[in-house]
């Protein structure tokens, strides 16, 4: 049995290696996919987006009848006007404070993982950084427009605005024939009361010889129309449920429904800018690191590695090769939390990486140091204990000073603390589940 335990673990171990190194690869129409998600990387590996946003000097042609108010079209009376899109008025240091938040409460929304944004307070000019991948286009399409939320009817009366809406949420729900995405607004106190009469009033109704008639609302931002429906119901929780696209089992599709779902909460949450902008830069920047440049570091700890696990085995015989069965494990399991985990890659985070491993690498050492003069099981496990606590010591503070940093708002710190953060707690319960049980045997 305890043989058998130990060939289990180690062809465990060979598995997650090969998965973790390797990937998982499936059929996905005509194409082969990893299903294994891809590290997170870096602008300073990958490059980035550089955009410009300005505030716009676009006018519009606004069309007023003979009593002052704007029209849709030219007729007897009316006069036509060049309107800047942005007034005098609304071009103030508060306005251009409340753009930033919006701006940066959109990146979040948006999941912009890392960004660096620089603003100018008086002319309200702003340059955005952010990494490039598969969402750097959705995030400038939706960063910087204007996100006028509006309920309106037939006749273009508003009915609900954004500052009607409490929250904006993105659900799912299985069905026989998919997965359907769903977008939820919730409304404030205010717009629960509208909602609740709208949904009494906008309805289909048949009169008194049978014709029907539908009074519809429609929903939109900006200029875009969402959806046009009407109501069976009354819906007395202000909760309004709107399906994007339709039930689907294709990954792709769902990827692009959720992808449109959540930037149209993110602009339902982060609510309208108060200033109209424009896009006056999108330029990709290089990076100034290639691969080529990281061919001999690799190289050099991919040896160094190896002749780390040949020394634990040739130096520690039997307990030596189980540590580094272990030391193993422990490196397959780090890199794919750190890929589950969605850490950012950056040259700091790498740094990290190599740091944590070193540690695990230095613990391992010391583990079969105090267990080469011990024999008996019970002195091997109580000798395990001993170096384990005695490197808790140590851990426990680094592992709570890198929480502390992965709370920073710098890149740099927090994606290297983070790392050190999940190395050292691989390290922790590699150790106590698979090299202890490799090596103390009962």
């Amino acid at each position: 049995m305890k043989n058998l335990k130990t060939i289990f673990i180690i062809l465990l171990v060979i598995l997650i290696s090969l998965i973790s190194f390797g990937g998982i690869f499936i059929q996905d129409t005509k194409f082969v996919k990893n299903i294994i998600p891809n590290y997170k990387l870096g602008m300073d590996l990958t490059g980035g987006r550089v955009i410009g946003l300005d505030v716009s000097t676009a006018k519009n042609t606004v069309i007023y009848d003979k009593d002052g108010k704007v029209v849709e079209k030219e007729g007897e009376g009316t006069t036509k006007k060049e309107e800047p899109v942005n007034s005098q008025e609304v071009l103030t240091k508060e306005n251009y404070k409340k753009v930033k938040e919006i701006f940066e409460k959109r990146l979040n929304e948006l999941n912009t993982q890392y960004y660096t944004l620089r603003f100018d307070d008086e002319k309200g000019k702003a340059y955005l950084q952010i990494p490039e991948n598969e969402l750097t286009d959705n995030i400038i399409q939706y960063v910087a427009i204007k996100g006028v939320f509006q309920v309106v009817d037939d006749d273009k009366n508003i009915l609900l605005t954004n500052e009607h809406v409490k929250k904006a949420q993105v659900g799912y729900s299985n069905t026989t024939s998919g997965t359907t995405v769903y977008l939820t607004i919730k409304f404030n106190e205010e717009g629960k009361k509208i909602f609740r009469d709208i949904t009494n009033t906008y309805v289909k109704t048949t009169d008194e010889e049978g014709k029907e008639t539908t009074k519809q609302i429609t929903l939109k931002i900006d200029e875009t129309n969402l959806i046009q429906t009407y109501f069976e119901n009354e819906i007395t929780d202000g909760t309004m449920r709107l399906s994007i696209g339709q039930a689907t089992t294709n990954n792709e599709d769902l990827d692009e429904y959720i992808k449109e779902a959540t930037s149209i909460a993110a602009l339902l949450n982060s609510g309208a800018l108060p200033i109209t902008y424009t896009i006056e830069e999108n330029r990709y920047v290089m990076s100034d690191l290639n691969i080529d440049m990281f061919f001999i570091p690799v190289i050099i700890i991919i040896a160094a590695f190896t002749i780390g696990i040949l020394f634990l085995i040739i130096g520690y015989g039997k307990n030596g090769f189980y540590s580094a069965i272990g030391f193993i494990a422990n490196i397959a399991i780090y890199l794919l939390l750190i890929r589950y985990t969605n850490v950012m890659i950056t040259l700091e985070s790498m740094a990290g990486i190599l740091i944590a491993i070193i540690l695990n690498f230095i613990f391992n050492v010391y583990l079969l140091h105090v267990l080469k003069q011990r024999k008996e099981t019970e002195e091997i496990s109580k000798g395990f204990e001993t170096a384990v606590l005695k490197t808790m010591f140590v851990l426990v503070p680094v592992a709570i000073i890198s929480v502390v940093l992965c709370f920073t708002n710098w890149l740099p710190v927090s994606s290297f603390a983070m790392t050190i953060f999940w190395g050292i707690l691989v390290s922790v319960l590699s150790n106590l589940v698979i090299t202890k049980t490799l090596i103390v045997k009962k």
